[in-house]
């Protein structure tokens, strides 16, 4: 991967400025989601070694806040990307409203052109 690569990944997961459009959003929630049914998976099968299972554990522990960290960062490019502030993002942490809101960003297309939060 190039360092122009890199710095696309960096800024699509771990950057609140700019836009993204549906398909890179859905993609990076199916990406964190992959990763965490793995992690759960090697739980599962841990369950019989106090080891492993601790280490599986912080494994997901760490990653839970990673990717909640990261989607909230996504959440806020992509509510951009409609047209709409960052803050809106608290209400992912709302349970009721987060699945209502993950599949309207998910379907809901951007603005076309530039707006107040950057060029498409």
């Amino acid at each position: 991967m190039t360092t122009e690569g890199q710095q696309s990944m960096s800024w699509l997961f771990f950057s609140p400025s700019g836009r993204v459009s549906r398909l890179p959003y859905f993609l990076g929630w199916l990406l964190w989601a992959a990763m965490s049914g793995f992690v759960l998976t090697r739980m599962f099968a841990n369950e019989d070694n106090d080891i492993a299972l601790a280490l599986w554990t912080l494994i997901l522990v760490v990653g839970a806040l990673v990717s909640t960290a990261s989607i909230a960062l996504m959440t806020i490019k992509r509510l951009h990307d409609i047209g709409y502030p960052g803050q809106l993002t608290i209400c992912l942490f709302i349970p009721v409203l987060s699945p209502v809101l993950f599949i309207a960003l998910c379907l809901w297309p951007g603005t076309d052109g530039p707006n107040d939060y950057g060029d498409e």
